[in-house]
């Protein structure tokens, strides 16, 4: 088997997916991926991470690749969670100040900074729906994040969001109070569990 099938029968096996480390480790050299990359056959998502286009098919794990410092935040992190029934057109993801991040990237992406103390609260994984593992703000910051006055979340998907977190059976209205402490919307988040739980 040549070494480029080898790829392609990992590909297949793997997500769409593959790093110049994994295909070392398979004695496959380097120069192998990037000249598929040269001839269109691979896409390369980051240094060293290259993915099949057609077998890959997963906007926010590549967003993710391209951008790893980022969190998945507010709507695009609603959406991960299944707490949404939209995709969103527009990815959100936050980064910590003084991140400079590259405004490259062709992708429909609104980008977020953040003080680091604030950045970091809450960040967890989840799967995308391509089973990919991306970072991502936990339910209860998110939460936090959507009513916050700047750049806020359209009523709709508030609403949307609240209902499915009342109707949620690890939900942690403890962590919830304490981020509505920290982001200053206590008020608005207790006017939504006093209704729904």
């Amino acid at each position: 088997m040549s070494q480029q099938s080898e790829i392609i029968k990992y590909l297949n096996e793997n997500g769409g997916q593959i790093t110049s480390r994994e295909a070392s480790s398979m004695e496959i050299s380097p120069r192998v991926l990037r000249n598929m990359y040269a001839h269109g056959q691979l896409e390369r998502l980051a240094p060293g991470v290259y993915i099949d286009p057609i077998e890959f098919g997963d906007d926010i794990a590549a967003l993710q690749y391209r951008l790893s410092k980022g969190v998945f935040f507010k709507d695009t992190a609603l959406f991960l969670y299944g707490m949404i029934d939209r995709t969103p057109s527009i990815y959100e993801m936050n980064f910590p100040l003084p991140y400079a991040y590259s405004t490259k990237t062709d992708a429909p992406i609104k980008i977020y900074r953040q003080k680091k103390e604030f950045f970091e609260i809450g960040i967890t994984t989840t799967e995308t729906p391509g089973k990919h593992v991306v970072k991502v703000y936990d339910v209860e910051r998110t939460l936090c994040d959507i009513l916050r006055t700047r750049d806020r979340s359209d009523v709709e998907t508030i609403k949307q969001a609240m209902n499915n977190y009342a109707k949620m059976r690890k939900k942690n209205i403890l962590k919830l109070t304490e981020y509505a402490d920290i982001f200053k919307v206590r008020d608005e988040i207790q006017k939504y569990m006093e209704v729904l739980l």
